[in-house]
C-alpha cells in the first residue's frame, strides 16, 4: 500500500514529530485543552483501552499514561518513530506492560479487540485511501467508544503553503537535505518563537512543513469531509478549534445538527487563515469565492514543487489579485497586512531579488490554523 508521507520519512530516516516536553506539566495542559475542546474530559482516559495510530515518537502518548489509562496499542509503520518512542518511554519510566507497539500500517493491523478511544493524529489528510482507513478506525471502536482524527483545511494552509513555496525557492540550488534543513531552520526558528505555545522542535517543523513533499490526491480531509465519513452510527462530540454552535432545544431530538454544522463550516472556514483571527462568518457566495481562490493557490504551489515552473508563482499572484478587494472588505487589518506582504515578497522572488524575511514582519510572524481536530462517539 502506497504511503507517500511514510516513504519520505523512511527516505531520510526521520520521525519529525518531536515535542518540547522540558516542562511536562505544560505538555499535559496542552493535551488536556485539546481533548476538552473535543468534548473529552481527562476522566474519559482513566482505565481506557486506547488505540493510537501514527504516534511517531510517542510524545503525545505520554498524556494517556499520565491520565491512568489501562493500556495503549500503538500502530506505527515508521521504524525511526518506533525507535524514538521506545527510547522516550524508557526515559520516562513507562512500564512495558502498559503498551504494545505494532510495526505496520493501520490497513494491515489485525485484531479482534475493540477500543474505548481511538486516536489518529496528523496522517489521514496525506492518504489516498482516506475512506478505507476511517472505516477501519470505526470498526475498531467500541459501542459508545470515541474516535479522534486530525483534519487539514486547504484554506487554513495558505500562510504555511506560501512559506513552503518561499523555502523551496530559496533552497532550490542546495542539493544536500541536511544543508536545506539547517538553512531553513535558521530562517524559521525566530518566527516559530513568535507563536506562543508552539511545541514542535523547529528542525522538525521545517522537515514536516517545508521540505515534506506536497501530497494531494485531489481531495482534502477537512472537517466537512470527516463529518461525511463518520455520518452513520457516529455522533459529533466536539472540535478543536470549537467551530460549531448548536442553539437547538435539548428536547428537539429530530434537529439535524450535522446538516447545520456542514453549512456553518462553509461560511466560517475562512477563520482558519490566521491562528489569532477572530471568527469570520461570511455570506456563502463570498466564502465560496475566497475558499476556491486559496485552494487554487494551494494547488499551484504543489505544481511548482513538481515542475519548478515560476509561472505557477505568477498564477498565485493573479489569484491573490482577483480577491484583493474581497480580502480588504472582509478581513481584519492583520490579515490584510499579511496578504499585502505576501504579494510583495512573491513579486520580489519573481524578479530574482534577494529576500530578507525581516522586511515582512507580519507574514514572518503569521501562522494559519492548519490542523483541526474532530471527535466522534459511536452510537
Amino acid at each position: 500500500m502506497k504511503n507517500d508521507l511514510l516513504d519520505y520519512y523512511k527516505k531520510y530516516n526521520i520521525s519529525p514529530e518531536r515535542q518540547d516536553i522540558a516542562d511536562l506539566s505544560v505538555h499535559y495542559a496542552r493535551r488536556k485543552k485539546l481533548y476538552r475542546q473535543c468534548g473529552i474530559p481527562e476522566v474519559a482516559f482513566r482505565n481506557a483501552e486506547i488505540l493510537e495510530v501514527g504516534p511517531g515518537g510517542g510524545h503525545n502518548t505520554l498524556a494517556f499514561f499520565h491520565w491512568k489509562c489501562k493500556h495503549v496499542d500503538l500502530v506505527e509503520a515508521n521504524p525511526q518513530g518506533i525507535k524514538d518512542m521506545r527510547a522516550l518511554f524508557s526515559e520516562e519510566g513507562i512500564a512495558e506492560e502498559q503498551y504494545s507497539i505494532f510495526e505496520c500500517l493501520i490497513e494491515e493491523y489485525s485484531t479482534e479487540r475493540k477500543y474505548d478511544i481511538v486516536i489518529a493524529e496528523g496522517f489521514l489528510p496525506t492518504l489516498s485511501n482516506q475512506e478505507e482507513v476511517t472505516n477501519k478506525l470505526k470498526q475498531l471502536t467500541n459501542e459508545n467508544g470515541i474516535v479522534v482524527v486530525t483534519c487539514v483545511d486547504k484554506v487554513g494552509f495558505f500562510v504555511e503553503r506560501i512559506k513552503k513555496l518561499v523555502g523551496r525557492i530559496l533552497t532550490q540550488n542546495i542539493e544536500d537535505y541536511q544543508e536545506k534543513v539547517k538553512y531553513l531552520t535558521d530562517i524559521f526558528q525566530p518566527q516559530l518563537k513568535k507563536l506562543r505555545g508552539v511545541s514542535k522542535i523547529p528542525e522538525d517543523w521545517v522537515k514536516d512543513n517545508i521540505l515534506v513533499p506536497t501530497i494531494d490526491y485531489g481531495q482534502e480531509f477537512s472537517l466537512s469531509r470527516a463529518m461525511q465519513y463518520f455520518e452513520d452510527d457516529f455522533e459529533i462530540l466536539g472540535t478543536s478549534p470549537q467551530m460549531f454552535t448548536d442553539y437547538s432545544w435539548n428536547k428537539d431530538i429530530w434537529y439535524d445538527y450535522k446538516k447545520d454544522y456542514l453549512e456553518q463550516f462553509d461560511r466560517k472556514r475562512l477563520s482558519f487563515l490566521l491562528a489569532n483571527m477572530p471568527e469570520i462568518i461570511l455570506p456563502l457566495n463570498v466564502a465560496n469565492i475566497l475558499a476556491k481562490c486559496f485552494m487554487d493557490i494551494n494547488n499551484a504551489e504543489a505544481e511548482y514543487e513538481e515542475t519548478l515552473d515560476l509561472s505557477k508563482v505568477s498564477y498565485i499572484l493573479e489569484c491573490m489579485g482577483s480577491v484583493e478587494k474581497l480580502v480588504q472588505q472582509n478581513f481584519n487589518d492583520e490579515f490584510i497586512k499579511v496578504f499585502a506582504e505576501i504579494e510583495t515578497l512573491l513579486t520580489c522572488l519573481m524578479a530574482g531579488l534577494n529576500i530578507d524575511m525581516g522586511d515582512y514582519p507580519h507574514f514572518f510572524g503569521a501562522f494559519g490554523r492548519t490542523q483541526q481536530y474532530i471527535s466522534f462517539v459511536r452510537k
